[in-house]
């Protein structure tokens, strides 16, 4: 199977990049028309590209990187014994406009103890952007302000929804530092383990 679809963001704030948790909603949005969530695991995310304009998803249960002379970032998730792939692909198509945004919530309300940072979420965001804006803030604030900290994969076990984190505890656990350029950090919801997070410095 291969099913192609279109993919349109608007940038945030002042950005002129797409980053990757507009791109994994975007692109779980139309994966979620087509395939029962509930039963959607062992989701990865892994970026391979900025993404600048807007894009092509191609869905599709084989994938060959060999065919693509470019994309810039893959999903890949299980359903009823397959693997599936969402390869992203920046089309010519350019993104018209910008919307509000801010991380100040997000830093204001978390809380750093050591190698943990901790939010009562009361946002309506999804999960993968709260996390983002955690683990950047906590990157800054222990590691270095230095240069600038991006999400480059992350992975969860099930899909969760905005309702699934709402009044929910969201903390993330440094686990691996490797000499300040890649970290891992375990995700948790109300202190259960529901993936990990890479983040590198650029």
């Amino acid at each position: 199977m291969k099913n192609i679809y279109t993919l349109s963001f608007q940038f945030k704030g002042n950005r002129k990049y797409v980053q990757g948790p507009d791109i994994f909603d975007a692109a779980i949005e139309i994966i979620c028309n087509y395939f029962d969530k509930t039963k959607i695991t062992f989701v990865k995310y892994a970026a391979h590209n900025m993404l600048h304009q807007n894009a092509d998803l191609v869905i599709t249960d084989e994938f060959d990187p060999k065919e693509y002379s470019f994309f810039n970032s893959v999903i890949t998730f299980n359903q009823d014994n397959t693997k599936y792939y969402a390869i992203v692909i920046q089309n010519n198509e350019l993104i018209d406009g910008a919307v509000e945004y801010s991380e100040d919530v997000v830093r204001n309300l978390s809380e750093i103890n050591n190698d943990m940072i901790v939010f009562k979420n009361k946002l309506n965001d999804s999960l993968t952007e709260i996390i983002v804006s955690m683990n950047k803030y906590y990157l800054q604030q222990n590691i270095t302000e230095s240069g600038k900290w991006i999400v480059t994969k992350f992975d969860y076990i099930n899909l969760t929804s905005i309702e699934d984190i709402k009044d929910r505890v969201i903390s993330l656990q440094l686990k691996n530092n490797f000499n300040n350029l890649l970290t891992k950090s375990t995700i948790r919801v109300d202190g259960e383990v529901i993936g990990n997070l890479y983040f590198s410095l650029v």
